[in-house]
């Protein structure tokens, strides 16, 4: 114990001009340490827990509230379920991202033969080339503590990414297929023009209702009794009618 003790007092010596909290060795134990980084140095199936209750929080917490804007749970379950999961998996991207850069940053000081390093701040940067025995001892973490951390990280970063990307796709699929001709998701209108909303097939324009009866009956059969704004989303959101919509689509 005193033997490495006496050893680890005669490296910091020879590097005594890097500040301690810039020594590779140093940044590596604070990763270690810390709440969010040390999660790498759990074994993966404890990793991929960690990154699914994440996931869960995040889910029943955020992603279930604002999928709930734009989505009816009750009438979209599918969209409502990938917006939120796709939202809540953005999260946990970033999230392992950030662990993965990180292990990465310190990885690549404990490896190299050349330390960039701060005396004070950003403006007077330093190098300090390690001696054989802190280049020795630097590149034996780098090499069996660091990067296999790195590489359970890159994994694990490409399988969130590749679900994120799949959940965004069928998302996007679902979105485009409910979309009308305008391009516009959740609209109960057939056609919108520039002079109103239109929903019987038979009318193609505002104008007809006016002068052909027949085909104003159309439209008020396909209406079903409630205004025309109040089947369209978009246009119920500019009128501020969704109390009043709300009231005749009960009954």
């Amino acid at each position: 114990m005193a033997a490495d003790r006496s050893e680890t007092e005669s490296l910091s010596e020879l590097e005594v001009e890097v500040p301690e909290d810039q020594r590779p060795v140093n940044e590596l134990n604070q990763l270690k340490t810390s709440f969010l980084y040390s999660w790498g140095m759990l074994e993966t199936p404890e990793y991929v827990k960690k990154l699914a209750t994440l996931w869960g929080g995040m889910f029943a917490l955020v992603g279930c509230p604002i999928a709930f804007q734009t989505f009816a749970p009750t009438e979209q379950p599918l969209e409502f379920i990938l917006s939120a999961a796709t939202g809540s998996l953005i999260v946990v991207a970033i999230a392992n991202l950030r662990i993965f850069l990180g292990w990465k940053y310190v990885a690549d000081r404990l490896m190299t033969a050349t330390l960039e390093y701060e005396e004070t701040g950003w403006y007077d940067g330093q190098f300090f080339v390690k001696p054989p025995e802190i280049l020795t001892r630097d590149r034996l973490l780098g090499t069996y503590q660091a990067r296999p951390v790195l590489n359970k990280l890159k994994t694990t970063l490409q399988g969130t990414g590749a679900l994120l990307l799949v959940s965004a796709i069928a998302l996007a699929v679902l979105i485009n297929q409910a979309s009308d001709a305008d391009g516009v998701y959740g609209r109960g209108a057939a056609k919108v023009t520039p002079d109103g909303i239109i929903f019987s097939d038979r009318v193609t324009s505002m104008s007809e209702l006016y002068s052909d009866d027949e085909l104003a009956e159309a439209e008020q059969r396909a209406q079903n009794g409630i205004p025309g704004y109040c089947r369209d989303r978009y246009f119920q959101s500019l009128s501020n009618g969704a109390s009043v919509c709300d009231q005749l689509t009960r009954k």
